[in-house]
C-alpha cells in the first residue's frame, strides 16, 4: 500500500512545544495555513501529536471542531459537564469552544488532534467521525513503515474509503 504515497511531515522531524501548564506537549504536523495550500477549498484544519504526562485542562479554541483520539491509554475527558471514556484508538469529537478537561490518565500516551475550522458549534460525541473528515488522501501511520517512523503524515494519490486502513501492515488513520 506504499506505492503513490507521499510523505508530507513526520512528528520526530518537528519540535516538540511544552504546554504552559506543564501536562504535556504537542509536535505540529500541518498548521492552519500549512492546510489552505494542501486542501484548497476545504476549511482550514490543523493536525498535532499531544504527548499527554497528565490530567490537564485543554486549551478553549472557539471556532474549531476538534477530534481527539489517544494512542498507547483510554482517557476521560469532561467536556461541558459531560464525561467521555475514550478507548485507546477511539475518537471524540467536540467542540473547540467547550471547556474541556483530561480528568483520567492510567499511563502517559499521546492524542491525535485533528482540529477543522468550524462556523457552527459541534454536540461532543464517541466514535469515528464521519470519513473522510478532509479529503480522505491523508494517513497518519501509527508505527514505522518504509515511509518513515510512527506518526508520519502521508498523502495518497487518491481517496480511498473508511476512516483507518494499514500502511506495511501498520495501522493508520485516513483523513
Amino acid at each position: 500500500m506504499t506505492r503513490g504515497l507521499t510523505p508530507i511531515a513526520s512528528h520526530a522531524d518537528q519540535p516538540a512545544t511544552p504546554w504552559a501548564n506543564g501536562a504535556g506537549s504537542t509536535v505540529e504536523l500541518v498548521s492552519l495555513d500549512e492546510s489552505a495550500a494542501l486542501t484548497p477549498g476545504l476549511p482550514a484544519w490543523r493536525l498535532s501529536i499531544a504527548s499527554l504526562e497528565r490530567p490537564a485542562a485543554f486549551s478553549v479554541l472557539p471556532g474549531m471542531r476538534r477530534i481527539l483520539r489517544p494512542i498507547g491509554s483510554d482517557v476521560v475527558l469532561d467536556t461541558d459537564g459531560r464525561r467521555f471514556a475514550i478507548a485507546d484508538g477511539q475518537a471524540c469529537v467536540f467542540d473547540g469552544a467547550a471547556v474541556t478537561e483530561l480528568i483520567t490518565l492510567p499511563r502517559p500516551c499521546h492524542a491525535v488532534n485533528l482540529m477543522i475550522t468550524a462556523a457552527e458549534a459541534v454536540d461532543a460525541s464517541l466514535g469515528s467521525p464521519p470519513a473522510p473528515v478532509l479529503d480522505g488522501t491523508f494517513l497518519l501511520t501509527l508505527g514505522q513503515t518504509r515511509l518513515g517512523p510512527g506518526f508520519t503524515l502521508l498523502r495518497a494519490a487518491a481517496p480511498a474509503l473508511g476512516s483507518t486502513s494499514d500502511c506495511d501492515g501498520v495501522p493508520v488513520l485516513r483523513f
